[in-house]
């Protein structure tokens, strides 16, 4: 009997042994794949074998017209002249946190250009950005590429797609992508982007 309690005892023993060197292979391993998913990518990371490719789809629309009134009527009054160009069919953007390359591609993609009549700065540089817009189908739809898009953007603290100053926002069914050529121009970009995604058709009724 007594025999058959330390027999007992020693299974009992080796079984917790092996269940707490599960649990720390286990943990080590959940560390491990936490710093690789961390270990953010970088410009010149992407693509690679590992990389993956995402398509979107913007179709033309009615175009949210009284927006880009309202947003080239404050251009106007800031001194910035403001065009529309030939915008293509497609454009990418890397998301260097999921290892992805996301491509907007359809009819539904408008591109403009604003450059400032005023000079500033020692170098006397006249600001400027370019403003890309993705169209789609209903708001659900626009949101949920709003948010793919947006975490491109934004992967490796915003440099994932090079050192120019980018900022994505949403208005209804559009996507409205602003750069600009310089990061001491980021502020117009920020605040055009602001002006952009706070507008609301009722503010000129």
């Amino acid at each position: 009997m007594k025999n058959n309690l330390i027999v007992f005892i020693t299974l009992l023993t080796l079984m917790g042994c092996s269940q707490a060197e599960q649990n720390r292979d286990n943990k080590n391993q959940t560390e491990e794949n936490v710093q690789d998913k961390a270990k953010n990518l970088s410009f010149d990371d992407i693509p690679n074998e590992k990389t993956t490719y995402e398509v979107i789809e913007a179709k033309s629309i009615d175009e949210n017209d009284a927006l880009l009134v309202a947003l080239e009527t404050q251009l106007l009054k800031d001194q910035f002249e403001f065009v529309e160009k030939e915008s293509g069919t497609s454009w990418s953007e890397n998301d260097c946190t999921n290892n992805k390359i996301i491509q907007v591609k359809g009819d539904g993609i408008r591109s403009y250009r604003a450059v400032s009549k005023v000079k500033v700065g020692e170098d006397q540089k006249r600001p400027d950005f370019s403003l890309l817009v993705f169209a789609f189908e209903d708001e659900k739809l626009a949101e949920k590429n709003f948010i793919s898009l947006e975490t491109a953007v934004k992967s490796d603290h915003g440099f994932c797609n090079g050192k120019s100053p980018e900022v994505i926002v949403r208005n209804g069914n559009e996507v409205f992508y602003f750069t600009s050529s310089k990061e001491i121009f980021r502020s117009y970009i920020d605040q055009y982007s602001s002006f952009v995604q706070n507008y609301k058709i009722e503010e000129n009724n």
